[in-house]
């Protein structure tokens, strides 16, 4: 029984913590997630720690200069440090570890280079989708996925935009549609367009409403200095009719009067001269009554013009003042209704950026590393794990990615064979269609990289798998044992040395040669802690150049040398430049791991001219090492040559028998 837990504990001991924590505040965005700023841009994967975040660590993609990620918190803002080293990687797994064990017994599809893998992976994929399987398909790297969903087209199947979803890290353009983030993106891109649309309605209510209450102040004003002015003209009306009033009752006394005096005999009989006088007088007082009379009258008529025109004014005022207010509370009842949309939209966002697809997803591509850590991942619930590239996994990544599994037992069904795929991969199908768990890859390729011996044990190892190339059967594994990729002189000889004989090729002979050595004696110079060999380089470069001038434009180099690569890769300026529809790549052979050139290059670098000279650590090793396994990647890389270079004479004289790099070039200039 493995205990992961003391297997973790012993890595980090071995590797120590070699990471230097880098400080970031976390801004929470309208959206709900979290946004950090730096001064200067890294890449890569770091785990996120802080006391504020439910004190776990977080997994996250970091390859710009900030970073979007999803995690729960109220917090406004969240100081927080990213960690890149591998300790701080290891203590997040270990965090993770629910179990030691895998719950279901896994299934081994071994497939070398050019076999097929990934056409029964999407083989799997498709068969599960059919069955109604949620399936979680990992691998140590981004590279692997990639090549999976860049065959399996989603709607073939009938899956729908959020059923299929990769958190990989890709410049693909054929498998963008697929990635998480391009997912949420379009499902909130309509909302969005929503809440702009709102936000600029809201503007211009605003705008409505800001112009609608100066006119109702002013308006105001306005009426209430139209309300004093027609109360002025009512009073002063009101008092030139008391005194209109006053002037007929005085009109008419003066009638009476005069009336009484004309009707009186006696008066006129006795004083009539001085009746009459008095008579005249009442008389042209009674005249300059009238005109009063009659000028007042005049007065009113004015005063009642004046004030119907003011009350005409403040008719109009009030009217214009129930405009604006009906602007301003149709402008308040208007953002009030849009703010609850807006909110509504906004939460529907938050929703989208923060819903758990993994949980409804049928098909899931991540990393094994994100798979791992990830808390969303782990709690997907999935019916069945495929792990590609399985050779280079950390078993530990492999235990805490199987917990994402389900308890519900696969139903075994009959499955009717593809005649796209030949018997292995036939089979490989149907015994993944039986698993929980499905290892996919090539003991013979890399391994996992790591300090102590026990963490560097891959899953073929530790289950004996790697029996299958001495030809006995191990239970529940397929060999998938037909090439497609490699001339058959390559299969052949990736057969000789590393699958015992086992290995076929499916393409036929053309009777050409496909193997080269190219000699070259030049001493290999230590730079810092890697090598180069410039005598070796020229040659690389003279086969390149060769090669092009062929019409060869698929041409990989590769070295077990950083520098050797930078080297190599700076004299390659002028070819790309001369040929740019050629693709040519120098790198380590975990540059290559996964990709495949018409022409594969291998540079050894090392040379043992010197007295001295040690074989490198690198080259150290017997068949079964981990030497040989870089040895056979480099090798199969190469779909129609492969050229060796460098100093063959040198390194087939000397003494150790065991060496594997002596042995991979005795056997290469086997080859006719």
């Amino acid at each position: 029984m493995i205990n992961i837990h003391q297997m973790i504990d012993e890595e980090i001991r071995a590797i120590g913590k070699k990471g230097t924590p880098i400080n970031v505040r976390l801004v929470k965005q309208a959206n709900g997630s979290y946004k950090g700023f730096l001064p200067f841009k890294i890449e890569g994967e770091y785990v996120l720690n802080s006391k504020n975040i439910i004190d776990k660590l977080v997994l996250i993609q970091w390859n710009k200069d900030h970073v979007s990620i999803e995690i729960e918190s109220k917090e406004v803002e969240i100081s927080a440090f990213l960690t890149k080293d591998e300790a701080s990687l290891l203590q997040a797994l270990k965090s993770n570890i629910k179990q030691d064990y895998f719950k279901e017994e896994p299934a081994f599809i071994v497939g070398p280079p050019g076999t097929g893998k990934t056409s029964v992976i999407t083989q799997i994929l498709k068969q599960a989708v059919k069955r109604g399987l949620r399936v979680l398909l990992v691998s140590p790297t981004n590279l692997a996925v990639e090549n999976v969903f860049e065959k399996f087209n989603p709607s073939e199947y009938g899956l729908k935009e959020g059923e299929v979803v990769l958190t990989i890290k890709t410049e693909n353009p054929g498998i963008q549609a697929m990635l998480l983030n391009n997912i949420k993106e379009r499902k909130a891109k309509p909302l969005e367009d929503e809440l702009e649309v709102y936000k600029y309605a809201r503007e211009e209510l605003l705008l409505q409403k800001r112009d609608a209450q100066p006119l109702l102040q002013h308006t105001k004003a306005e009426k209430e200095s139209i309300s004093t002015i027609c109360n002025n003209f009512k009073n002063d009306i009101q008092k030139k009719e008391q005194h209109l009033k006053d002037l007929f009752a005085k009109n008419s006394s003066i009638e009476l009067r005069i009336a009484a005096l004309s009707g009186n005999v006696v008066l006129r009989t006795v004083a009539h001269m001085f009746t009459d006088k008095k008579v005249d007088e009442l008389k042209e007082e009674l005249v300059c009554t009238k005109k009063s009379i009659s000028m007042l009258e005049n007065e009113i008529k004015i005063l009642e013009s004046k004030l119907f025109t003011a009350e005409n004014s403040s008719a109009s005022a009030t009217e214009r003042m129930k405009q604006a207010t009906a602007q301003i509370n149709e402008a308040d009842t208007a953002m009030a209704q849009i703010d609850e949309n807006i909110k509504r939209i906004q939460k529907e966002i938050e929703d989208v950026m923060f819903n758990n697809l993994f949980g409804t997803a049928k098909i899931v591509g991540a990393t094994l590393t994100n798979a791992a850590l990830n808390q969303k991942i782990q709690q997907g619930d999935f019916d069945m794990l495929i792990v590609d590239e399985a050779s280079m996994a950390l078993i530990p990544q492999l235990i805490v990615a199987s917990q994402s599994l389900n308890n519900t037992k696969i139903k075994p069904q009959l499955i009717v064979p593809s005649k796209e795929l030949y018997d292995a991969q036939n089979d490989a199908v149907e015994l993944a269609l039986r698993s929980k768990i499905v290892f996919v890859g090539d003991p013979r390729q890399l391994q996992p990289i790591a300090a102590t011996k026990e963490m560097k044990q891959s899953i073929f190892s530790q289950y004996n798998v790697e029996d299958v190339f001495a030809g006995i059967a191990v239970d529940r594994t397929v060999f998938l044992n037909i090439n497609f990729r490699n001339h058959p002189h390559i299969t052949g000889l990736a057969s000789r040395l590393f699958y015992g004989g086992m290995l076929q090729s499916g393409k036929e002979e053309d009777g050409l040669n496909s193997v080269y050595v190219r000699k070259s004696a030049s001493k290999m110079v230590g730079v810092g802690s890697s090598f180069i060999n410039h005598g070796n380089m020229k040659v690389v470069y003279e086969q390149v150049v060769r090669a092009l001038g062929r019409g060869r434009r698929s041409i990989g180099v590769i070295t077990p040398y950083k520098k050797q690569a930078e080297l190599i890769n700076d004299s390659f300026a002028s070819l790309r430049i001369q040929y740019p529809d050629a693709d040519l790549q120098a790198g380590t052979i975990n540059t290559f791991q996964g990709k495949e050139k018409e022409i594969i290059i291998y540079d050894i670098t090392y040379s043992p001219l010197a007295s001295d000279s040690k074989v490198p650590v690198s080259y150290e090793g017997d068949i079964v090492s981990n030497t040989a396994k870089l040895l056979n990647v480099a090798m199969t890389r190469g779909k129609s040559f492969f050229v060796v270079v460098g100093d063959v004479e040198g390194i087939l004289n000397l003494e150790s028998s065991s060496l594997v790099l002596k042995q991979w070039l005795e056997e290469i200039l086997k080859i006719k």
